[in-house]
């Protein structure tokens, strides 16, 4: 039997065309922040660069590796958290080395400190399923507290722990653009504990009507996030022009001429037992709509056999729209 949790080499995509040009782009204009992002606006606007139609900004390999800049998710958790956040830099602690900070938690795709070691995650998925995404939210924050060590029974020195998936599409009714859970009594709805907190970022649930509820910074990760195509690449950098919006496209492009480090993540551990469990999840969910298929046929078939006292067989097949197979089984009944 194939083994569907394995991978062949992963695709880098057909980015061969472009990538000289970005490649010449970041060499000339290393370290110059300014002068580079206009550089790179100037080529994306050109049709001299743009984006990877394999690893697109939402992609949680290359989110992994764009959002293990501080300055990229600093400001995520601050506009989430609505606190002035100051992180501490997982790449001088894992002394610059982007794969060790990626592999140091293997259940999120980006995992933090603050000054005060309370702990900040941000996960990207594709979409929310009620049940199955609501506990595993719960049960992902469950992990990172009981990860930390308790010395004589001191619960009390635990530290905080802020759970962020960010969610391409839910489709679940009335669900807000961010919503923000915590355990609460339910005689009183006072918060019962503010050790776990779990945050959802909808992100089709952000459009004109509530964006301005939300922070600056959110609605410009929705768009970035949101870009499938040259056209949409080229509308976010004429849109927005902020230091948030320009590090997006600055660390987008930086990662996706890196093959190297593509390939060293997508064959990563931590990246194996993500799409195993998409995969997994993926061949429930066929076999739950052949179930559903197998059901609706077995049902039809049994409708048209009790219908074969009163009409032709004929008349039963165009009613029921059966197949020729289905058919056959009539007539060998009739």
């Amino acid at each position: 039997m194939e083994d569907k949790t394995r991978t062949k080499t992963p695709n880098l995509g057909n980015y061969t065309e472009y990538s000289p040009k970005l490649k010449t782009i970041f060499q000339s204009t290393y370290a110059r922040e300014e002068l580079l992002y206009s550089r790179l606006k100037s080529a994306i606007i050109a049709g001299e660069i743009t984006v990877n139609t394999v690893y697109l900004p939402a992609n949680y390999r290359i989110f992994s590796i764009m959002f293990y800049h501080k300055d990229l998710s600093e400001p995520v958790i601050r506009a989430v958290v609505g606190e002035d956040i100051s992180v501490l830099d997982p790449l001088v602690e894992h002394r610059n080395d982007i794969l060790k900070a990626i592999e140091s938690s293997i259940w999120v795709d980006v995992f933090l400190k603050d000054e005060k070691s309370r702990i900040f995650t941000l996960d990207m998925q594709r979409f929310y399923f009620k049940k199955r995404s609501r506990n595993r939210n719960i049960y992902y924050g469950a992990k990172e507290l009981a990860a930390q060590k308790v010395t004589d029974c001191r619960y009390e020195k635990l530290k905080q722990v802020s759970i962020t998936f960010i969610f391409e599409k839910n489709t679940t009714p009335h669900v807000p653009p961010v919503a923000k859970l915590q355990l609460t009594d339910v005689n009183t709805n006072e918060i019962y504990s503010d050790l776990m907190t779990l945050y959802e970022i909808n992100l089709n649930r952000i459009n004109g009507s509530n964006e301005q509820d939300l922070p600056e910074d959110l609605i410009i990760l929705k768009s970035f996030l949101s870009i499938q195509t040259h056209d949409d690449l080229c509308l976010f950098a004429n849109t927005y022009d902020t230091i948030f919006s320009r590090r997006l496209v600055i660390e987008y492009m930086n990662a996706i001429i890196n093959d190297e480090l593509l390939l060293k993540v997508a064959g990563s551990e931590k990246f194996m037992f993500k799409l195993s469990e998409e995969v997994l999840f993926e061949e429930r969910e066929e076999g739950k709509a052949e179930g559903k298929a197998e059901g609706k046929a077995e049902t039809k078939l049994e409708d048209a056999l009790s219908l074969l006292d009163v009409l032709d067989i004929p008349t039963i097949a165009r009613k029921l729209k059966l197949s020729k197979d289905e058919i056959a089984v009539l007539e060998s009944a009739g």
